[in-house]
């Protein structure tokens, strides 16, 4: 088992390398896709919707992640890793190319599979480099590496877009200024193939114990997912902060410029508080947690963190103080991901791990897509009952949601901490006072 230790020569150091380059190159491609499926459409007039093409192509593969994550149960995580990285080289490559929205959709619909595919992979094999203790600790350096390039990438897309002395390259693809981006994309997932190759998991997956590729395995690992009590309450709650976080990107713009009025850079600065909120969590609870007997109590002070937080922000009409609600629900929020993560690795056998997190992802998934596509239609809906807007209706209700969730797995924590005292199989029940008697 490896040290938590980025800057070295170890297991783990390979590891969030690799998905720290991979990274990159996913929210790099991301961007870049969104921005040339919106080029496209700028000549027929109709850019904004042209460029939620890539993003509905990259939402529909969610119900695969519990496929995905039978065949990490099945095949050698390392290879997989590797194998879905030059898959996705290719796939990025022929971007370079695209010039109408069909193979946009296509390309990125087939690079998210294999996306989906590595992800369970990914989170199966860590604890087979990490210490149980060090869990938290890795993961949150896992998470900091994956959306520390987010902006990253978003400056790199800029800087070559602008970049005149390409113009000759851009035009032997599909002439578009920021094309350039998917060339280097390809470099990040050659880079990412080749640090994996060095990695030496344990990798227990024996020929007598590798589950067969069925829909009886499959079966098996939902069935395991849903019946084990601790592993489905915790991947349900998070699912519903998915649900608040989603609400939360696509109604939060309307709440600030339309129903309150401030500007368009708002909506920036409170996404950037959320954002913050999340990474020093994540910072503090790495130092701090390296057990997982009390995880739902944890969870449950997390989630009731999130919901009357969020409860806080969206019933006032100061900035500031919507700026420092949110962040407390973005503290809420790290913790209750990186807790979820780390349990899940931690209380979960080699042998159906990988199915455990595809099942995960799924709902994870799942829930960010109901949250995405119904979140508007239903402020719609309820726009003008019991006279209040339907944006603000549908923030509140999603907290209160948010803050239901967190109370119940706050119960079921604490009657686990109660028990686990043994304070109800005490003597105190048997000790009465006989006054009436004399000695």
């Amino acid at each position: 088992m490896d040290k938590i230790k980025i800057f070295s020569k170890s297991q783990f150091s390979l590891l969030w390398w690799s998905g720290t380059i991979s990274s990159f190159g996913d929210w790099a491609t991301l961007f870049g896709s969104v921005a040339l499926a919106s080029y496209l459409g700028t000549e027929a007039g109709n850019s904004e919707l042209t460029a939620i093409v890539p993003l509905i192509a990259r939402i529909v593969p969610a119900l695969l992640s519990s496929f995905a994550g039978l065949i990490a149960d099945r095949y050698d995580k390392k290879m997989i890793m590797i194998f879905c990285d030059v898959i996705r080289m290719i796939f990025v490559m022929f971007l370079f190319f695209a010039d109408n929205l069909y193979s946009i959709f296509l390309i990125n619909f087939l690079s998210e599979i294999f996306s989906l595919i590595r992800q369970p992979s990914r989170e199966a094999v860590v604890p087979e480099i990490v210490n149980k203790e060090n869990l938290v600790k890795a993961n949150s350096l896992f998470a900091i590496g994956t959306y520390a390039t987010l902006p990253v990438a978003s400056l790199a897309l800029g800087v070559v877009s602008d970049w005149n002395s390409l113009e000759l390259i851009n035009e032997t693809g599909n002439g578009w200024s920021g094309s350039i981006i998917f060339l280097f994309d390809t470099f990040t997932f050659m880079a990412s193939a080749i640090l994996l190759y060095f990695l030496k998991n344990q990798n227990k997956n024996t020929l007598n114990k590798k589950p067969d590729v069925s829909f009886k395995n499959f079966k098996d690992g939902l069935d395991y997912f849903f019946k084990t009590k601790d592993i489905r309450n915790i991947s349900f709650s998070i699912s519903f902060c998915l649900v608040g976080a989603g609400t939360l990107f696509i109604l939060g713009h309307t709440f600030l410029t339309v129903d309150l009025g401030f500007s368009e850079s708002s909506f920036g600065f409170m996404i950037a508080s959320f954002g913050t909120g999340i990474l020093i969590s994540m910072l503090t609870l790495s130092y701090f947690v390296t057990s997982f007997n009390r995880v739902n109590f944890l969870i449950g002070i997390s989630m009731m963190l999130v919901g009357i937080s969020l409860l806080l922000a969206f019933r006032s009409t100061d900035f500031l103080v919507i700026l420092l609600s949110v962040f407390i629900s973005g503290l809420g929020t790290g913790g209750v991901y990186l807790l979820t993560i780390s349990f899940l690795q931690a209380s979960t056998s080699i042998e159906i791990r990988g199915r455990v997190f595809g099942n995960f992802y799924t709902i994870g998934r799942l829930a960010l897509l109901f949250s995405f596509l119904l979140s508007g239609i239903i402020a719609n809906y309820l726009d003008g009952i019991f006279g209040q807007d339907g944006v603000y209706l549908v923030l509140i209700g999603s907290s209160i949601l948010i803050l239901i969730a967190g109370i119940l797995n706050f119960i079921n924590g604490y009657r686990s901490i109660f028990n686990e005292f043994g304070i109800e199989k005490s003597n105190f029940n048997k000790i009465k006072l006989k006054l009436d008697e004399k000695e």
